[in-house]
């Protein structure tokens, strides 16, 4: 029997929605597999039948007006707040110790996030200062890793996104990052009111600001001139003591 002729039986979406909600992280199709390993709903954990019971899910909480939905984010499900409700989310966040992404770790992110692999000399040839401390942080913060060491003299360290980042970001894959063109197309039609939500890094549950849609990475002035979009004149706060609640 193929996954699309599978009926899904109602007591197997209580107990889906439950290990989401349990989770602290998103949850792959992978685990929910081993999780009902052995179990009577063994045959259901299946990639296009978990795919469809979150719609199922998803449409009751949407009928009984619930503020939260389920996405898919990072590889895996997670509960997030709906995007109307965020507003409020945030000034609760607000009271909640916040640490600090400035400007450059931002433009440093951003390089890290379209050029990957990507290694420090480029990055630093791109920014045209040292950020050797500044690529230590986002190690530690989780949001970039080694992945590798370049085929050029001494051999530096390679770097890339972690599933943290797009975690962070409300990204299921990489290819989800903006692309420049429409970026471009925004600004020109909303310079301001665009650049003001590009430029705000205060994060409350974990959102960070949205990077531009695709860059071409074969030329790095395009890669400066997108960084110096996305700029602003302050220092921008990443809340990293919460789970995402915000809906993209």
């Amino acid at each position: 029997m193929s996954e699309q002729d599978i009926s899904i039986p109602e007591a197997f979406l209580p107990i889906l929605e439950a290990l989401i909600f349990a989770s602290d992280e998103p949850l792959s199709e992978k685990t929910i597999n081993e999780l009902l390993a052995d179990s009577e709903f063994q045959e259901y954990a299946q990639a296009e039948v978990i795919k469809n019971a979150i719609e199922q899910i998803n449409d009751d909480l949407s009928r009984c007006a619930r503020p939260y939905s389920i996405v898919k984010v990072a590889g895996g499900y997670h509960f997030v707040t709906r995007s109307q409700f965020g507003v409020y989310v945030q000034k609760l966040l607000k009271a909640k110790s916040r640490k600090r992404l400035s400007q450059a770790a931002l433009e440093t992110l951003s390089i890290v996030a379209y050029k990957q692999p990507v290694s420090k000399p480029d990055i630093e040839a791109i920014r045209g200062v040292n950020s050797g401390e500044i690529m230590n942080s986002l190690l530690d913060r989780g949001l970039v890793t080694i992945i590798g060491r370049a085929e050029t003299a001494g051999r530096p360290l390679l770097y890339g996104t972690t599933s943290e980042f797009l975690r962070i970001f409300g990204l299921a894959a990489l290819e989800d990052l903006p692309r420049m063109k429409e970026i471009d197309e925004l600004i020109a039609l909303q310079p301001q009111s665009l650049a003001a939500e590009l430029g705000s890094a205060v994060i409350e549950d974990e959102e960070l600001p949205a990077l531009p849609e695709s860059m071409d990475t074969s030329n790095d002035s395009d890669v400066q001139a997108e960084i110096e979009n996305i700029a602003i004149e302050e220092e921008h706060e990443i809340d990293t003591d919460d789970e995402s609640n915000i809906e993209e």
